[in-house]
């Protein structure tokens, strides 16, 4: 009986420091993991300060650490330019669990390219239980900030003057929060001025897709229109999973 006791009190110092490391083990595994699971939305931009400024606050609104939310741009503004910088961004570290590619119609001539790539690389094996998807506004992302106020049905096309963005930005600027205005020199965004009628713009962005739908147009066609509304939902989504 005495040798047993002794042989077990011996043996007490290695069992807790085995114990000790496997608890170690797990604790830096789960550190991992969850630097791994917070870098799991990317979002990259077509604008330099507009679109990059409104996703960092809305994400901080949101309550989502900067980590689990990578917003970029390379300062281009043609929409396959993005998309190619933001599949170079994936392919660094393929953690992503959604990718969006925030661009405008405008009046760039690789629109339509840009979707198809973004087709293209939806359809891949690295991405195949991802959400990948491609954020147009038409003319321009203004037309989200514009939603904010009414249900806006009017089109935009450029003409010899103008173009269809600066037209709705003229538009916009009629608003009293965006008497200043000036696309891409902003210093601050315009998130807190719009978020106590975000709800009014989700609706009016919705509706503008059903009637575009209804009426023949493509979900990346329709003039005026903005998907921005489902990046939205899908990083309110993500901030629900990190809250609980």
């Amino acid at each position: 009986m005495v040798l047993f006791q002794k042989s077990v009190i011996l043996s007490m110092p290695d069992q807790l420091f085995n114990n000790r490391q496997q608890a170690n083990k797990k604790n830096v595994a789960r550190r991992k993991s969850n630097l791994t699971e917070r870098e799991r939305v990317l979002i990259v931009c077509e604008g330099k300060k507009t679109e990059p400024i409104y996703f960092r606050d809305l994400i901080t609104h949101l309550g989502l650490k900067k980590a689990a939310v990578k917003i970029c741009t390379n300062g281009q503004s043609a929409p396959i330019s993005v998309v190619n910088f933001g599949i170079e961004k994936f392919n660094e570290t393929n953690n992503f669990e959604h990718v969006f590619f925030v661009f405008d119609r405008d009046d760039h001539e690789s629109y339509q390219s840009a979707l198809q790539r973004v087709d293209g690389f939806r359809s891949r094996k690295t991405t195949k239980c991802k959400t990948v998807q491609a954020i147009t506004s038409v003319p321009c992302f203004e037309i989200w900030f514009l939603l904010h106020f009414y249900n806006s049905t009017k089109s935009y096309v450029s003409n010899p003057t103008k173009s269809a963005c600066n037209q709705l930005i003229s538009t916009l600027k009629k608003e009293a929060d965006f008497a200043n205005y000036e696309k891409g020199k902003e210093k601050e965004g315009y998130f807190n001025v719009l978020k106590d009628h975000h709800e009014t713009a989700r609706k009016n962005a919705a509706i503008l897709l059903k009637q575009n739908l209804a009426n023949g147009e493509g979900r990346h066609t329709g003039n005026p229109s903005t998907l921005v509304h489902e990046l939205i939902s899908c990083l309110e989504t993500v901030a629900a999973a990190y809250q609980r």
